[in-house]
């Protein structure tokens, strides 16, 4: 007992030292802070004010030269909001910071979570899955499930705001599941229903384990409760992914390469699960395991974030009825006002739509931080980041930042009409990442929204009040009251 007691003071004295030692050129430090916990009373709380919190960080930097510290416990933060100073944090540092580790279990070698030295040869193998040319070979399935979504929506004409949120989840998981994995009608039942409530589960378990601060630490998580409860999601998920995977790899085997439904030929539709099994067959590139956190990953980054982009965006629509109307003039325009598909030359035309899009994620960008792990002494403008630290890379300040203007807190799509109008720091305008670690996806996400939204606005008028918006942050940003819209049909 006399030696665990000792542990204990030389513990809380390595704390509180760290806590008070002089810290000669280091950033400002966030006010708030508390001997031995730093400033994690300031997470506890629902997630809407951690959302409240986080902005707040994000703008006492911005207030503070663009780089501040703060503590949870023993553990040192730094937030940086400086645009040139994130590109330095974001090419010296590629591996992610701990919070990503509480999903490593689950997605593992996955591109959100994977090591540096992993990320970098399994990014490289799949950036062939994610080029124009494959890409534009994915849009008669994407217009498919718009169309789709824009029947299951006729039952909301004329009637009581409602969430949309839900019902792009389902589209979302349905696009992405037959583009990567490329599901028939039965197993896309699955995805879309029993898939989909386990990893909801699954998220939360990760939101609920960021806020409680004693679970951050790997020996007491591993003894919750919280941990059991990830292990048999964790199964259970697997479960679903990894027939899939099987079956998948027994119909490409008993597949003649003559055959007129063989999909490697240019052109032609090829899931991306289909590429993962050849170059694991042809150059031995990805465990099945491998294989399955990747698909794993991909149906992660687009679960919540393009689902929620597209609600952010829908409601930005409905409050402001010139931009609304402008849309739909340009959409009448590229598509001649007839009900026939988005192709990928329209996308391209479809500039009006983009600029609002852009302009929709740089106020509400989903993913308002990155974190990094800092593996070496990083030097800034004006400061270094030691090795050990974490640091957050704030998208929302850089979406905040001065160098937008007066009207930086606006909702201006025309901004984005105008190259004056938008700086030209490379940095300044982050949705989808930073550096050379950006979101394999943007493209994808992309096409996905501008053809979705295209479909939905030729044929529904929205309404909605942004003035009434509340959001919350867990795994990303997303509204929770006040994001209720209105549809009524177009004549």
């Amino acid at each position: 007992m006399s030696v665990l007691v000792l542990l204990a003071f030389c513990a809380t004295l390595y704390i509180l030292w760290s806590w008070l030692r002089p810290r000669p050129h280091s950033p400002p430090i966030l006010p708030g802070s508390l001997p031995l916990i730093g400033h994690a009373h300031q997470l506890f709380g629902n997630r809407k004010h951690l959302w409240i919190f986080l902005k707040y960080i994000y703008d006492y930097s911005l207030r503070h030269g663009g780089v501040i510290e703060f503590w949870l416990g023993p553990h040192t933060f730094y937030v940086v909001t400086d645009p040139d100073d994130i590109g330095t944090v974001a090419n010296a540092c590629l591996t992610k910071s701990y919070f990503y580790d509480f999903a490593k279990d689950f997605l593992n070698n996955g591109l959100i979570t994977a090591d540096a030295v992993t990320w970098k040869s399994h990014r490289k193998l799949l950036n062939p899955a994610f080029n124009q040319q494959v890409l534009n070979t994915f849009m008669n399935e994407i217009n498919i499930q718009a169309r789709s979504l824009v029947s299951d929506l006729e039952e909301k004409v004329g009637k009581e705001p409602f969430d949309v949120r839900n019902h792009f989840i389902e589209f979302t998981l349905k696009t992405v599941s037959r583009t990567s994995l490329g599901l028939d009608t039965k197993d896309q039942k699955m995805i879309d229903n029993d898939y989909a409530e386990a990893f909801h589960s699954m998220l939360n378990s990760y939101c609920e384990r960021s806020q409680k601060l004693w679970l951050h630490f790997s020996f007491v998580f591993n003894i919750s409760a919280l941990k059991r409860k990830q292990a048999q999601l964790k199964t259970k998920l697997n479960g679903y992914i990894n027939p899939v995977i099987r079956k998948r790899k027994m119909d490409l085997k008993t597949k003649s390469s003559t055959d007129d439904n063989d999909t490697t030929r240019p052109g032609k539709f090829k899931p991306i699960l289909d590429l993962m099994l050849h170059l694991a067959d042809e150059k031995d590139a990805f465990t099945d395991d491998e294989i399955r956190e990747h698909l794993d990953t991909f149906v992660a980054a687009s679960y919540d974030t393009t689902s929620t982009a597209l609600t952010y965006i829908m409601i930005c629509i409905g409050s402001y009825k010139d931009v609304q109307e402008k849309i739909v003039e340009e959409i009448q325009e590229v598509l001649e006002n007839a009900d026939r598909d988005v192709g990928k030359e329209e996308l391209t035309k479809l500039v009006y739509l983009e600029a609002v899009i852009k302009e929709t994620l740089r106020l509400y960008p989903v993913v308002p931080w990155t974190g990094r792990k800092i593996d070496i002494n990083v030097k800034l403008k004006n400061y270094t980041l030691k090795a050990g630290t974490t640091c957050f890379m704030g998208i929302y300040g850089l979406h905040c930042h001065p160098m937008w203007g007066s009207d930086v807190k606006e909702f201006k799509p025309e901004r984005w009409l105008n190259s004056a109008t938008v700086p030209d720091h490379p940095n300044v305008y982050s949705p989808f990442g930073i550096g050379k670690r950006y979101c394999i996806g943007k493209q994808y996400s992309m096409m996905v929204m501008k053809t979705t939204l295209a479909h939905l606005l030729r044929r529904y008028r929205i309404n909605s009040n942004i003035e009434d918006l509340v959001s919350e942050f867990d795994v990303v940003l997303k509204p929770v009251s006040g994001h209720l819209l209105t549809l009524s049909s177009r004549t």
